[in-house]
């Protein structure tokens, strides 16, 4: 999902929730409820988070 893929390329790159939070300029309460699957980012969040964790859209919303 795309909650999981969050959290597996957060962890791969060993930034924490507090660290990926700081670098989006949100709360780490968002980051935790992006994992969790209780809300979704905004698409330019997204764009952000995709940059940050180095992977594609695609690879994160798991199109292909």
């Amino acid at each position: 999902t795309f909650a999981d893929s969050i959290v597996q390329l957060r962890s791969e790159l060993r930034i924490s929730q507090k660290e990926l939070a700081e670098q989006l300029d949100v709360y780490q309460k968002d980051i935790s409820r992006w994992e969790t699957g209780e809300r979704v980012p905004s698409a330019i969040a997204l764009a952000e988070i995709c940059r940050i964790l180095k992977a594609s859209a695609d690879d994160i919303l798991e199109l292909k």
